[in-house]
């Protein structure tokens, strides 16, 4: 496996963060409009950001990653990824393992006593990927929507 760089993303990126994150499911990429304002009110939040990860000069998955103050564990940071993807060009080559370690290396730099992340009850494949990284079942999550 070649080296693996994350970085945050830029503004001219926001097009193929759409196709990429549309490649997650099959779905059609969401519209660039949307994909903009989300990027920007996310910029507006200290350590929140998208990140590309390259390998070989080419963009192979991206991820978003939040990290901020909790009352708790010593009023330390806690750290949040979502949106996680490796290209289906890219998936088994061991490229998601680095992603998330270079994700846990900037959360930790920045104070962070752990990362979290959810994933939907019906992805198994990524519950196996995750505890084979040594990501712990922490606790039940539990989410309603708001209706809208």
């Amino acid at each position: 496996m070649s080296a693996l760089n994350l970085r945050p993303l830029r503004e001219d990126e926001l097009p193929l963060l759409a196709e990429i994150l549309a490649e997650l499911d099959g779905d059609a990429p969401l519209p660039l409009d949307s994909v903009r304002m989300t990027w920007d009110a996310m910029r507006r939040y200290p350590d929140y950001d998208g990140y590309f990860a390259e390998s070989d000069g080419e963009i192979v998955g991206c991820l978003s990653l939040l990290i901020f103050p909790v009352f708790a564990h010593g009023l330390s940071s806690e750290a949040v990824v979502e949106a996680v993807v490796i290209r289906p060009a890219h998936r088994g080559k061991g490229l998601g393992r680095a992603m998330l370690r270079a994700a846990m290396q900037i959360a930790a730099d920045k104070g962070a006593y752990k990362l979290a992340l959810s994933s939907n009850l019906r992805r198994l494949d990524a519950h196996r990927f995750y505890d084979g990284m040594g990501f712990k079942r922490h606790g039940v999550s539990f989410a309603i929507d708001t209706g809208l």
